[in-house]
């Protein structure tokens, strides 16, 4: 968060500006259902019109497609299809989809650890090799090879715009060999002997890593937006009369830069910088393109990574620099950090990503104070119900009506009790959601306990809704008790808790 922005606060709510509404959009991954059913509140219950949208990452995907139109029903009609298209998902590859190299480490990383723990204590692996400068430590790069992601490969050459956009975000090279780099040849040869049942996992591995440096790939989602025929179009970005900026950081400079409705890139203070206009959607792309997950997006000579590496909650655009004067503001991420066990016996990487952690956290409640000072309207969860990467279509419902009541508690005024037992509600529906998984799977032995358990929750949960103001829960909340939950394959018997 820029120190001249907390300094500068009061001046961006001076009075006597042209009224502006504002949404902001946070990064989130695919909790991004939150933001989905907090949007559905938002349009059909308050009546938003936001002429300017700023987004991050997942809430860039958001904003990019109600952008298209300054038309109010139309950005609820495109709102509807983005629904639409999260709730068509069930699993983890239709958003995330992993790289060949990292199938295959998956498949094969628990030798690779053993193997790495054992040599590491017998020296093979610090014996002192890292100290070496080696005039061939990085392999020699091939112009236009399809390896290099982004590269004008011949069998892009013909792609323009968002097609382009999508080319790029799905390249997947495949390493059919051993091709290693000399210096990771020499890395290995002391070890060889002991990596002979790898066989060629090892090279397919090691180059997939070195070449992509990410281990996922867009999944079908993105094809669905950008493909042929597809929901999204960039020119209608371009000529809606939208006021659009999409978040994202530049690995070269480390700064924070925005993508306009236009192409262009700007800076935080929405200065315009030197280069050439870019399609929209390789903004879209880059703001999404979290560091080691997707591949960092080329443009201009630099590569960019996911807006949230800084500003993950963008309010400060939309507020300051294009002085919105009503914005509305929904992240996706919970305050705080999940309490972890003991440190003493944890390695430098585990240490490292706890801190990071931590450090995200606190940056982001920096972004959600600035916002609520600024008078913006915040609405936000109390708790996640997924983590960014899970996609299950059941915990993707119940995150969308946990978006929708939250919404919900923030315009109506909702009493603290009235949000206790809302929270309550979600968390229950959470914990059935795991006890139904668990008796549906016919590799689980069936817990008489665990199906009285839910049988229990799924009574608590027709007695607590009733309890609530109607207008507090989203339409067909009354019958969450009689149904199960959504799951990856639809169950087959009856309800047990109504027999």
């Amino acid at each position: 968060m820029a120190r001249r922005t907390w300094l500068g606060i009061g001046a961006s709510l001076r009075l006597g500006r042209e009224e502006r509404q504002g949404l902001v959009l946070s990064g989130g991954g695919s909790k991004a259902s939150f933001q989905l059913g907090a949007l559905a509140y938002l349009y059909e219950v308050v009546g938003i019109e936001p002429q300017v949208i700023v987004g991050t990452s997942a809430g860039s995907i958001l904003g990019a497609m109600l952008a298209q139109s300054a038309d109010r029903e139309q950005q609820v009609a495109a709102l509807r299809d983005l629904d639409a298209l999260w709730l068509d998902m069930t699993q983890q590859s239709d958003m995330f989809t992993e790289r060949t190299w990292f199938r295959r480490f998956r498949s094969r990383g628990q030798d690779l650890v053993q193997l790495l723990n054992r040599d590491t204590r017998s020296g093979w692996l610090s014996g002192g090799l890292h100290r070496i400068q080696l005039p061939f430590a990085k392999a020699a790069e091939s112009p236009g090879s399809p390896d290099e992601p982004g590269s004008p490969a011949e069998a892009q050459e013909e792609l323009t715009g968002q097609m382009e956009t999508l080319a790029m975000a799905t390249l997947d090279p495949t390493a059919e060999g051993p091709e290693l780099t000399p210096s990771q040849v020499m890395a290995i040869l002391a070890g060889l002997s002991r990596m002979r049942g790898m066989g060629n996992d090892l090279g397919v591995i090691m180059s997939g890593a070195e070449k992509t440096r990410s281990m996922y790939i867009p999944g079908p989602l993105l094809r669905a937006l950008l493909g042929e025929g597809a929901l999204f179009d960039s020119s209608r970005v371009t000529s809606s009369g939208m006021t659009v900026r999409i978040a994202m950081v530049s690995l070269e400079s480390g700064e924070l830069r925005f993508m306009r409705e236009d192409g262009r890139l700007v800076d935080r203070d929405d200065v315009e910088l030197p280069g050439e206009p870019h399609d929209f959607s390789r903004g879209v792309l880059a703001s999404c393109s979290i560091p080691t997950v997707f591949t960092p997006v080329p443009m201009d000579g630099e590569h960019f990574v996911d807006g949230g590496v800084r500003e993950n909650l963008p309010a400060e655009m939309a507020i300051g620099p294009l002085g919105c004067t009503t914005t509305y503001v929904v992240t996706s991420n919970a305050p705080g950090v999940r309490a972890s066990g003991s440190f003493e016996d944890k390695d430098m990487f585990q240490i490292m990503l706890r801190s990071t952690e931590i450090q995200s956290d606190e940056t982001e409640r920096d972004e959600v104070a600035y916002a609520k000072l600024a008078g913006a309207v915040v609405i936000e969860p109390e708790f996640d119900v997924h983590e960014a990467l899970v996609v299950d279509p059941g915990l993707i419902r119940i995150n969308r009506d946990y978006g929708w009541i939250r919404a919900a508690e923030q315009h109506l005024g909702a009493t603290v009790a009235e949000q206790a037992l809302d929270r309550s509600i979600i968390a229950a529906r959470r914990r059935i959601w795991e006890l139904e998984k668990n008796h549906l799977d016919p590799a689980v032995p069936h817990d008489e306990r665990e199906l009285l358990l839910l049988a229990r929750l799924k009574y608590d949960l027709r007695d607590q809704v009733p309890r609530l103001r109607p207008e507090l829960l989203p339409e067909g909340a009354d019958q969450w008790w009689q149904r199960w939950e959504a799951h990856p394959v639809a169950p087959q018997v009856d309800p047990p808790w109504l027999v």
